[in-house]
């Protein structure tokens, strides 16, 4: 078990460099352990008002994504954007590699920029007056690879990698005074400085990277398209940010970003830009991850929601109505600002995501942009019931109504709140254990969306609905069938691995049972990546494939603990689990993960499972409590 995941980023491919990222031992490879893309997809967006491709893939533990766009590997990043301002069809493929290659088949798709662009409207929307900074707690929000590349296979950045140097406190700002472009806005932070690349003379040659003195600057910027080659040589038109020679940035990668700062925009939302310089001598890429909007000890208070739940869990009532089995009708009322009535939004339905547009000419108060899905499912009086969904918009919606109401006594509900959505952002809905507001049943629900002041021609995408009767996951439970763990008649062994940033092994970390608490302390010397602090508790426990499972488990941290791994799977076959996703942990608050309603991803058999931990970039010393461990089969 302990080599379980311990070589999942130590690759290579062919034509492609990595440092720092491979294990101490090396059996070699196994080619029957090459990854295939059979049941694989991926997420890809498209929009039209950009020409602009984003698609995204989230690969299993120990295997990574390689996209290759018209022909050409590009990069191995989870995501990845392609803009261009000429009409055209393009393509965009998926590989997946591991430890032992790389899978010969890909999945395949197509898109299409319908237009050529010369109109930066929607691009100016999303740029300009907004204050933009590093991205400093993303991987590679600062990195560098071949030119022509994405920038990030050479090396990347970890979470506040680079917290040492004068880049975090830095932000940039543009603002439009041309069809073109406008001022560009430096501003090197409360500590004056700017992180600068070893080799680079302009303000002294150092030997190794340095802060330098520059200072604030304003200068010009605009966009513009020029030819840009990739790393195969194929040559296309790109959108690129083009700054006024001799501007400052919150990083100098070298004298000739300097003197000719050129960025090509990889990826451009409301909240995120991504640029890449190509030095002129083809002999390196930058990459640049930039955000803007509230500083984090500004952010939500309390935990934010996660996606954690199975939409096509036997207990989704709602897959009634994505079948089309409980589904009666869409019926949307929008109105302007003096309530008479105008035309319907455009909207669609496919593959369990609604989309609509939102109309010219709707008003800005509640109950303007009603967009009501009714359906023939039914709820009881006084019995609980949990509803999630994800909302997203590309502007952003500062009061969605959601509405879960009965269909003719719309006084009987479940919520009827409003909420603040984000442009480009996933909104996570989360209701558990409510019940109906009055003392009566519900012959038939309808779920109420209103948009009321959502600014018009905003694209909405609402998805992973679920609506179940509440289960209530008690440790006490007989049906716990975790407490033969923590009894010791199921429980096998703990078998730790910690690594530090070079994949070599470290010793273990000191670490007790006691009762339905596990507890361990983070030990010094391990690395920041995922999988470096391996925590798996094995056991004789058994899944069926067919079966639904609940599962449930509390962590408490002294320090914050971003990215911890839960991972519950079969101990042999470890892409055969329930569950495998990471979560931010916040220091002294209990953080509690419930599962319900999940199947073994596969469908297999397990005859046994394991409990994985995995903290990998936890702080040296964090001590941490794993208890009320929860796994249940649903009856």
């Amino acid at each position: 078990m302990k080599n379980l995941f311990k070589y999942s980023i130590g690759i290579l491919f062919a034509g492609l460099t990595m440092t720092a990222c491979s294990p101490e031992k090396f059996d070699g490879a196994d080619i029957n352990g090459i990854p295939t893309v059979g049941g694989t997809d991926f997420q890809m967006s498209v929009d039209q008002e950009t020409n602009q491709m984003i698609a995204t893939y989230t690969p299993a533990p120990g295997t990574y994504p390689i996209w290759i766009l018209n022909g050409t590997q590009y990069s191995t990043l989870q995501e990845v954007g392609f803009q261009n301002p000429e009409a055209g069809t393009y393509s965009i493929e998926l590989r997946l590699g591991n430890r032992n290659g790389f899978s010969q088949a890909s999945v395949s798709k197509t898109f299409t920029f319908n237009e050529t662009k010369i109109d930066y409207s929607a691009d100016f929307r999303r740029l300009c007056d907004k204050e933009w900074r590093f991205a400093n707690r993303e991987v590679a929000h600062l990195g560098c690879g071949p030119a022509g590349t994405a920038g990030t296979e050479w090396w990347s950045a970890q979470p506040d990698d680079k917290k040492d140097f004068g880049m975090y406190d830095d932000r940039i700002t543009f603002t439009a005074e041309t069809r073109k472009g406008g001022t560009f806005s430096y501003n090197a932070g409360a500590d004056g400085l700017t992180y600068v690349n070893t080799g680079t003379t302009k303000w002294g040659h150092e030997d190794a990277d340095f802060d330098a003195t520059i200072g604030n600057q304003t200068s010009s910027w605009s966009f513009e398209s020029y030819d840009w080659q990739d790393a195969e040589g194929n040559v296309s038109k790109q959108t690129f940010i083009q700054l006024a020679a001799n501007t400052a940035f919150p990083y100098i990668s070298s004298d000739a970003q300097y003197e000719d700062p050129k960025f090509r925009i990889e990826s451009l939302t409301a909240s995120k830009l991504v640029l890449v310089y190509d030095a002129p001598d083809r002999s390196i890429a930058w990459r640049f991850i930039f955000i803007n909007g509230d500083d984090e000890p500004e952010g939500p208070v309390g935990p934010v929601p996660t996606f954690d739940w199975d939409i096509d869990a036997a207990s989704n009532l709602w897959k009634a109505v994505e079948d089309g089995s409980a589904f009666v009708s869409v019926t949307p009322w929008f109105a302007d600002g003096s309530w008479s009535q105008i035309g319907d939004p455009v909207w669609s339905h496919k593959d369990d995501v609604w989309e609509l547009t939102i109309p010219e000419g709707m008003g800005g108060d509640q109950w303007q942009g009603q967009f009501p899905i009714n359906t023939t499912l039914t709820a009881k009086a006084g019995k609980k019931y949990d509803f999630f969904c994800i909302l997203e918009a590309d502007n952003d919606a500062p009061g969605v109504t959601i509405k879960l109401t009965d269909t003719v006594d719309d006084q009987n509900f479940f919520t009827a709140d409003r909420h603040a959505v984000t442009a480009d952002n996933q909104y996570v809905f989360k209701l558990e254990g409510a019940t109906l507001s009055k003392d009566a049943d519900s012959p038939a629900l309808s779920l109420f969306f209103d948009f009321g002041g959502t600014p018009a021609g905003t694209h909405v995408k609402i998805s992973k609905i679920y609506f179940a009767e509440t289960v209530v996951l008690d440790y006490n439970d007989a049906e716990n069938l975790w407490k033969t763990v923590d009894d010791g008649s199921a429980f096998v062994s703990v078998t730790p691995w910690f690594a530090d940033g070079g994949w070599s092994q470290i010793a273990d970390p000191q670490w007790s049972h006691d009762g339905n608490k596990w507890m361990l302390t983070i030990p010094e010397g391990m690395g920041g990546d995922q999988w470096q602090g391996q925590f798996p508790i094995n056991t004789t426990l058994s899944a069926a494939g067919t079966d639904t499972y609940n599962f449930s488990c509390t962590i408490l941290a002294d320090s914050d603990a971003p990215g911890v791994t839960i991972k519950l799977t079969d101990t042999v076959d470890d892409q055969n689990f329930f569950t495998a996703d990471r979560h931010n942990i916040t220091a002294d608050e209990p953080y509690v993960f419930t599962l319900k309603g999940a199947k073994l991803s596969k469908g297999e058999d397990s005859p046994a499972l394991s409990l994985f931990f995995d903290f990998g970039g936890t702080p040296a010393g964090t001590h941490v409590t794993i208890s009320d461990i929860i796994l249940e089969k649903v009856q």
